[in-house]
């Protein structure tokens, strides 16, 4: 978002020219976050605005002439279920908030609207669209790290699931679905790219773009990702196959991606390690690396760590005459009971016994 703070799109519904005014003012202090994209005087005019503008949050009064708030509403969630919609209504009514909730509107408020009401609905909702959208990009994330760790099945399953997110987000837009899809490739092949490839060569990214922007059919542009992704597969297979027939011994890319954390801890296993910036320095998710780590290493990132620095414990202990509890400091232990007790529990026997042994 070019560091700006993402605007949210409101449409206001209510029968009275007044009470829209009054909403509008309320809103002001919002104006960082959202802008009226319209306003509509009755049901059937909110279901048409909703087709033109597309809005993210919807203030719908309940008791309209014509098709009332209820029926738009339920029109409009009909369409699509992840519209926000707060209804306005001037009744305390349990049996009519209740269909309203019924039909899936978000929330509801009273009316006459206080200021504090309106401004607490629209905070909540902006942050469960702020979530939602959280949520899709972590799929986009996930469905990376599957790519780079070969795990096709998976890897369908969530793109799969990413194509339904966008058609819901799209609202039937198909210039817009198709946007988010040719973002998506373009991530698909840059990670293709740099963990499976080398370069980019296997793909014609011009020729894929042209044959995307040409697509005008949703399912189409769906298949056409789905043929991408198991192009992918194709590639890695015969990368598979060249690679064991050149050289056996030679890493596979999973080794590759560790390469970074593992020359890191080596070079600065003195500090205190967390996988948060490990994942980074592979630049994988936290969630992938820790998984990736557990099956090529063959133990979690944490127990790997803390041998490595048993390690040099030993080394230190056998070669040099340094007191145990400089060692433990070298070791980013600065506790030399808890370093004692991490060495034995490793090693069967305590650092001095150790270095008794050893002499």
């Amino acid at each position: 978002m070019d560091g700006r703070s993402e605007m949210y799109k409101i449409l206001l519904v209510d029968d009275e020219s007044l009470e829209r005014e009054a909403l509008k003012i309320m809103l002001e202090q919002f104006k960082d976050q959202v802008t009226i994209v319209g306003e509509a005087g009755n049901g059937r005019e909110a279901i048409e605005l909703d087709g033109k503008l597309d809005p993210d949050i919807i203030f719908m009064d309940i008791k309209m002439p014509g098709i009332d708030g209820i029926k738009a509403s339920e029109i409009i969630k009909n369409r699509n279920e992840n519209k926000v919609i707060i209804v306005l209504t001037a009744y305390d009514d349990f049996n009519l908030i209740h269909k309203a909730l019924t039909l899936g509107v978000n929330d509801y408020i009273l009316k006459p609207v206080k200021a504090d009401n309106l401004l607490k609905a629209l905070s909540v909702q902006i942050d469960n669209l702020k979530i939602n959208k959280s949520k899709i990009k972590e799929k986009e994330l996930l469905l990376m790290d599957k790519i780079i760790s070969e795990e096709e099945n998976e890897s369908e399953i969530l793109l799969n699931s990413i194509i339904e997110s966008y058609i819901i987000a799209s609202n039937e837009n198909v210039d817009y679905f198709k946007q988010r899809i040719q973002l998506l490739v373009e991530k698909m092949i840059k990670v293709a790219s740099k963990f499976r490839f080398r370069d980019n060569k296997w793909i014609k990214e011009e020729e894929c773009f042209y044959k995307l922007k040409s697509l005008q059919e949703v399912q189409k542009i769906s298949t056409y990702i789905h043929e991408i992704l198991a192009l992918i597969f194709e590639k890695t297979m015969e990368k598979d196959v060249e690679i064991k027939e050149s050289n056996p011994k030679k890493p596979n890319h999973s080794n590759r991606v560790l390469e970074p954390a593992l020359k890191y801890i080596e070079e600065n296993y003195k500090e205190e390690m967390f996988l948060e910036k490990m994942a980074s320095i592979s630049n994988v998710s936290p969630y992938y690396f820790s998984k990736l780590f557990k099956k090529e290493i063959g133990m979690n990132f944490t127990t790997y760590v803390t041998k490595y620095k048993v390690e040099k414990a030993k080394e230190m202990l056998k070669n040099t005459d340094i007191p145990i509890v400089n060692i433990a400091a070298e070791l980013g232990y600065y506790e030399c009971g808890y370093f004692t007790k991490i060495f034995k529990k490793i090693e069967g026997i305590t650092p001095t016994n150790y270095r008794n042994k050893n002499y």
